[in-house]
């Protein structure tokens, strides 16, 4: 009679019926889990959208290979190189084209439109026709471009630059400049906002330096094409061996984990926002396990009724994890649907880049439900030293 027993309550859902009993008190806890998770997503957010803002530049470039100085560091430091060396560059087997991307480093002031507030921003400065960007809103105003006094404006600058949209007519470096289009880009560390426009036009908006001409035969960053078949490591080894030493050749995706490791390792953003998304997984544990105690202590006579009548410790220990586990995934779902709309307000407000990838998606459920289960464990202690005639 007792297997029987056995049997059939094992089929009943314990775990979920336990639940289910309180449904406010299943609310509340799912709400407690998921504000965990929206800590952890927001943490993660931040952390890799300032990692994305910074290398998004790159992201855009379309190259096979990027040349820069030997001693520029970072994006964000200016270090051009003479243009010759693009000229060089061409010569090198599997080498179909070397482009100039001019970045105007002097931050330039930008008036607002509506509020005449001046704001520092970055000008970038490509040779109209060159297809220095993948970025199709870009190759579109190559004709506008030729024109004086036009430039594209970044959709993602700061909001303090006014109206970031084509027809806005303002001043740039206290001289006239028309938007004829825009462009997605974005912020980062140092740069607010961004204006592209053509490298004729450049001199014109640095006259303040008496070598403004002079800009152009300098390249901060050299865009290198190569022939379809070529192979890009045996190309970027052939241009090592080929260019003086003053500057330095990576393949895109190189270029693009450097600058990512260096913001990572050379500021503390990496560890105030790991140590964040640490405190998020904390919360979470100490939440997910006064929930899931309180439960045990909720329902303690009857885990002490399936002692009295045979069931192991084991089989309510499952009980337990099963809670755990459901609560880890309820919880997950509403911090996921939070942090998604967190995650596009604060992209629209700051322009910054706040990408949710499956992967860091899979992590951070994974972080949920190892919290929930660690909870659970610490939970289910209460569990193992109930002794039945003590409860009753």
């Amino acid at each position: 009679m007792g297997d029987f027993t056995k049997f059939r309550s094992a089929h009943v859902p314990l775990a979920r019926q336990m639940l289910w009993h309180d449904r406010w008190r299943l609310l509340r806890s799912i709400a407690g889990i998921a504000f965990a998770v929206f800590l952890i997503f927001a943490e993660i957010g931040f952390l890799n959208g300032l990692y994305d803002n910074q290398v998004e530049l790159i992201r855009q470039l379309n190259a096979d290979i990027i040349i820069t100085h030997a001693a520029k560091r970072n994006l964000n430091q200016n270090r051009p190189f003479s243009r010759r060396r693009l000229y060089q560059a061409k010569v090198v087997p599997g080498v179909i084209a070397a482009y100039p991307l001019h970045v105007g480093f002097r931050r330039a002031g930008w008036k607002n439109p509506d509020t005449h507030h001046v704001r520092p921003l970055r000008i970038l400065a490509i040779r109209p026709g060159d297809p220095v960007f993948t970025n199709p809103a870009i190759t579109a105003y190559t004709e506008v471009l030729k024109a004086p006094g036009t430039v594209l404006m970044d959709t993602r600058s700061k909001a303090h630059f006014g109206r970031r949209e084509a027809g806005v007519v303002t001043e740039l470096e206290g001289m006239m400049v028309r938007v004829v289009g825009t462009f997605e880009l974005g912020t980062d560390f140092v740069v607010s906002g961004n204006v592209l426009m053509s490298d004729q036009n450049l001199p014109r908006y640095l006259s303040l330096e008496p070598t403004a001409r002079a800009e152009l035969a300098k390249v901060e960053l050299g865009v290198v094409h190569l022939a379809p078949h070529a192979d890009t490591s045996e190309v970027a080894a052939a241009l090592r061996r080929h260019l003086p030493q003053d500057v330095l050749v990576e393949t895109k995706e190189t270029y693009l984990n450097r600058e990512r490791r260096y913001w990572r390792t050379r500021t503390p953003i990496g560890a105030i926002f790991g140590f964040g998304a640490a405190m998020g997984v904390v919360i979470g544990v100490i939440i997910c396990y006064q929930i899931l105690y309180t439960n045990v202590l909720d329902h303690l006579p009857q885990f002490a009724t399936l002692k009295a009548i045979g069931y192991t410790n084991r089989f309510l220990i499952g009980i337990v994890l099963k809670q755990a586990l459901m609560l880890s995934c309820f919880g997950f779902l509403s911090g996921l649907c939070t942090s998604l709309l967190f995650y596009r307000l604060v992209s629209n407000w700051s322009g910054l880049l706040m990408h949710l990838t499956p992967a860091r998606a899979a992590l951070v459920f994974s972080l949920t439900v190892g919290m929930c289960l660690l909870a659970g464990t610490l939970a289910i202690r209460r569990i193992m030293l109930t002794d039945p005639a003590e409860v009753f």
